[in-house]
């Protein structure tokens, strides 16, 4: 092309693509530029621009991590692979995967996002979407009841713990969370959409995600836990569960704590707290006290009367499983089925209820 040429395409002057061309020149970049008739701009045929300027701990920055899953549900670990073997001959290093990421959590399955890929497209080419969207029960959603076919700007994809989500803006501006498993149906449409120039996705989603969680309901029980219960409850709850026991107060002389823990309503915390037994005593508010006590009740006419002949369960005891001989012994956390032994101390309870 004529210098005059590449100055409209790329809206500089021709003092400038001149000026460009001999700092490609002196960075080894084999251009040339020929004057008269038939003269022009020319870049040598065949060639490909090495990442010299690329230092090998740079190079091993992009390589560690391998091709993540996450790619390749958006469809990008082809793309992916590709570039990791040419930065491997460019940047002269042999770095291999060193650091896998398995972004979902233990217990949990994969979740479906069979539209996923239509929204990376919609993202990339900056087009509006039509999105089909269901409520789920409980989550991040942005409307209860099922919600009709709805036209959105995407403005990023977010991965968070394995699940995917679509942050989006409607037509009035309003920037809304969507849960990629819940789209039900995604059409690229021929509208493009241009992106806030002040938006930016990392700000947006930490500030989203800690308005979320403090938005949820939170109710909070207060409840004296014996040392096994205490041990377990790090377990059981995870963080919340450890924080809980860190702020309790000092132990008792039976080495018993009161500790404050954090439920979304009454029937999440009775039907939680009863696989701990006896071993935990409910001291506010007093409605978790009577769900749990009617949730024992329910136990016992499920599965007989602890009293009876041949079941050996002990004096308070909430352990619900199937025994033939023995009995549980003091401290039982256990709700499994046996067949000869009592629970030890430190048995996980059963997961929430739903």
């Amino acid at each position: 092309m004529t210098a005059r040429s590449l100055a409209r395409e790329l809206e500089v002057s021709v003092r400038t693509v001149y000026r460009d061309l001999e700092v490609l020149g002196a960075a080894g970049v084999p251009v040339r530029a020929e004057s008269g008739p038939g003269g022009g701009c020319e870049l040598l045929d065949g060639y490909r621009f090495p990442l010299r300027g690329l230092r090998p701990e740079e190079a091993e920055a992009l390589l560690i991590l391998g091709v993540p899953s996450a790619l390749r549900e958006l469809g990008l670990d082809g793309a992916a692979a590709a570039a990791h073997r040419q930065i491997r001959v460019t940047a002269a290093t042999d770095a291999r995967t060193l650091v896998h990421l398995d972004l979902p959590r233990w217990f949990r399955g994969q979740e479906e996002v069979p539209h996923l890929r239509t929204l990376a497209e919609a993202l990339r080419r900056q087009r509006h979407l039509a999105l089909g969207y269901r409520r789920g029960d409980g989550g991040p959603d942005p409307a209860p009841g099922p919600a009709p076919p709805r036209v959105v700007g995407p403005l990023g994809l977010v991965n968070k713990a394995g699940t995917w989500y679509l942050v989006a803006a409607a037509r009035g501006g309003q920037v809304t969370v969507f849960r990629a498993g819940r789209v039900d149906s995604a059409r690229v449409l021929a509208e493009p959409f241009e992106r806030p120039a002040d938006f930016e996705l990392t700000a947006f989603w930490e500030r989203w995600s800690a308005e979320f969680v403090t938005s949820r309901p939170r109710l909070p029980v207060r409840l004296r836990a014996s040392p096994p219960a205490l041990a377990a409850l790090g377990e059981v709850f995870g963080d919340g569960g450890a924080d809980a026991v860190a702020a309790a107060p000092p132990p008792d002389e039976q080495g018993w704590r009161v500790v404050t823990l954090s439920f979304e309503h009454e029937l999440a915390a009775a039907h939680r707290l009863a696989g701990f037994g006896g071993q935990v005593e409910v001291l506010s508010p007093p409605s978790v006290r009577r769900r749990l006590v009617a949730t024992a009740h329910g136990i016992l006419e499920r599965y007989g009367d602890p009293a009876g002949p041949g079941t050996g369960a002990g004096p308070g005891s909430l352990d619900t499983g199937t025994r033939t001989s023995t009995r549980a012994g003091p401290g039982s956390l256990g709700t499994g089925t046996r067949t000869s032994t009592g629970a030890g101390p430190g048995s996980r309870p059963p997961p929430p209820a739903g």
